[in-house]
């Protein structure tokens, strides 16, 4: 596994670039580190961004991780060598995690840094620490939805221009939902809905949330496997 993050990373950087890997620094870092949380007076919905950030970066990475190596007439090469299928889903899941993550933290980071110069508000601990769980969860969720997309994409254009179909359903698709929902959900089901988010970050609520969260980054990553296994007809002796 520890092979796969290293020649992924090694992909990454040779195909960037470092004039590449400065811009994707200097986008992230200032568009979202500094123009877009700066445009919210609310620093709740300041910081929510941060959140959000892994999606547009772990959804890419993760559609090029088999789209671009079967566009790269490199797949096969990967599927006979000395990997099992675990090795090679997990080193090209973390991967992908971790410069999604990585990059959410770091911009999240510099935005703090200028709101504490500007003597801007800040949001209390556990906002803080929500954000940087949410970072981590749609990095998880972004990776593992792409990589769905990236099974079945012949190329890499192919594949982005789904995810981010996929990407608008998530984005927009669930909060338009609800909002279409609540109209006809009942008046005592909204009022038990709101006292589950009575306690706030801790809330039983929030425990919901995450439960589900949870449970559908489990669904995704054993659907993937059972793909992913799907791939090992030149390799059966792992």
């Amino acid at each position: 596994m520890k092979a796969v993050i290293q020649r992924e990373w090694l992909r990454f950087y040779r195909a960037m670039g470092k004039m590449g890997l400065f811009r994707f620094i200097a986008i992230y870092g200032i568009i979202f580190g500094f123009i877009l949380p700066g445009s919210f007076d609310n620093p709740i919905a300041a910081f929510a961004v941060f959140a959000i950030i892994p999606l547009y970066v772990a959804g890419p990475l993760a559609v090029d991780a088999i789209a671009g190596e079967r566009e790269r007439n490199t797949l096969e090469t990967l599927l006979t060598a000395p990997l099992s299928p675990l090795e090679f889903l997990g080193g090209k899941t973390l991967f992908s995690i971790i410069i999604a993550a990585g990059t959410s933290w770091m911009v999240l980071l510099l935005f703090t840094v200028w709101s504490i110069v500007r003597a801007r508000p800040l949001p209390s601990l556990p906002v803080f620490c929500a954000v940087l769980a949410g970072g981590l969860v749609f990095s998880v969720i972004g990776t593992l939805a792409g990589l769905h997309v990236s099974m079945k994409a012949k190329t890499v254009r192919s594949g982005q221009q789904w995810f981010a179909v996929v990407l608008m359903l998530i984005a927009f698709g669930i909060p338009l939902s609800i909002k279409f929902l609540i109209p006809y959900i009942p008046q005592s089901l909204m009022r038990r809905i709101a006292l589950m988010f009575e306690g706030g970050w801790f809330s039983y609520g929030i425990l919901l949330i995450v439960a589900f969260a949870i449970l559908a980054c489990a669904v995704l990553w054993l659907s993937l496997q059972r793909r992913v296994k799907g791939l090992w007809r030149l390799n059966p002796e792992r």
